[in-house]
């Protein structure tokens, strides 16, 4: 390898790091910018390694953090071991990305919520099916309660709303989960909707997320596929989640 490859090649997994590890641990500028938080549970074929020390990480940034280091990806390159991040292979086994992850951009089919907001597209291996998966993101209690009824209205107007319980212990590489999601059914997506609450270890951040096909679909059908990559993305810490409320 090129002495220019070597380094870009450390570059992007340095910033790998930034964005999965780092900024979840930053315990000098408590939570990650809010712009930063946009596309944080949509899919994405690489992750980091459960078996990936972190703890060890989250001391490096302390006292970097105590020494006054600036943390960016030049540093972390040099300071953090550069390992731990891998394909993830469910993921990679039914879907694949299409396009980027689009940051800024409000989820199409529902209405506007949050400026910090983002979604991406994905096709299945030996389907024509078309998945979604949205974001919005919110660092103000009221403001996301105001939006989570706003939405709410929607889908009741637009399509079939229910509440139900999934597991994707099969799908996720961490411990079982049970939790409630709301469904929605239309013409134009149907998918799970879900809500992760105080995800970074205290109060203060709301996501409302979905994951969901294009188009008209029997959706219990859909459902195994949806649950990989609800698991993909699903919180791995403390937190609250469960489905919208009206």
């Amino acid at each position: 390898m090129s002495k220019i490859a070597a380094i870009a090649a450390l570059f992007m997994v340095a910033g790998l790091f930034v964005w999965f590890i780092v900024l979840p641990f930053v315990s000098l500028a408590g939570y990650p910018p809010s712009d930063c938080m946009q596309v944080w549970y949509l899919p994405s074929p690489d992750y980091v390694d459960e078996e990936f020390n972190v703890s060890a990480v989250e001391a490096i940034l302390d006292d970097m953090a105590a020494n006054g280091t600036c943390i960016n990806e030049t540093v972390l390159a040099e300071y953090i071991p550069l390992g731990g991040v891998v394909v993830n292979e469910t993921f990679a086994e039914y879907f694949s990305l299409i396009g980027d992850r689009k940051k800024g951009a409000s989820p199409p089919f529902f209405p506007a919520l949050s400026q910090y907001c983002g979604y991406a597209n994905y096709s299945r291996t030996g389907s024509d099916d078309r998945y979604l998966a949205g974001e919005w993101y919110f660092d103000d209690s009221e403001e996301f309660s105001r939006a989570e009824k706003k939405l709410y209205r929607y889908i009741e107007e637009h399509g079939r709303v229910s509440t139900v319980e999934l597991n994707i212990s099969k799908g996720s590489r961490y411990t079982p989960k049970n939790f409630d999601a709301t469904k929605y059914e239309c013409e134009t997506t149907s998918g799970y909707f879900l809500v992760y609450k105080n995800t970074f270890g205290h109060e203060g951040d709301y996501f409302i997320v979905y994951y969901g096909v294009v188009g008209p679909v029997d959706l219990l059908n859909q459902t195994p596929f949806l649950k990989v990559l609800i698991a993909d993305r699903y919180p791995t810490g403390s937190g609250i989640v469960g489905d919208l409320t009206s």
